[in-house]
């Protein structure tokens, strides 16, 4: 073989690897983003009602996404810290939360929760 169709030989066989490595790369991507997703949109409570336990969980006025949902997780009611912090922000409930100590079961879906924390049925703390 001559000097000319190494080459032609070696950017092909470059080429396709290329195609290849991009093709993982985008599927594993775009699995990544979905199972997020998915994660986000299909609200799952942390325990069955046969093995719930009641949690007490004391907010502030004004609290930020961040902040409830670190509480949440600290306090076992939620999987994933940052799943709950983008469950948080893309709902209707985000910055409407009242202060207050709520006693929240690990039985309740995320919007469960968020719907008890933004009615003023919490006991002032």
């Amino acid at each position: 073989m001559n000097n000319k169709n190494v080459r032609v030989v070696l950017g092909v066989s470059f080429n396709i690897v290329l195609v290849i490595v991009g093709a993982i790369i985008i599927f594993a991507a775009g699995s990544k983003a979905y199972t997020f997703g998915h994660n986000i949109f299909n609200e799952e409570s942390v325990d069955t009602e046969e093995n719930a336990r009641q949690v007490e969980v004391v907010i502030s006025d004004g609290i930020s996404a961040k902040q409830l949902s670190s509480i949440l997780y600290d306090k076992g009611l939620c999987r994933d810290k940052t799943i709950m912090y983008f469950q948080i922000v893309l709902s209707d409930y985000n910055n409407n939360f009242v202060g207050g100590t709520y006693t929240l079961d690990t039985a309740m879906k995320p919007s469960e929760m968020m719907e008890i924390m933004c009615q003023d049925t919490g006991e002032d703390s």
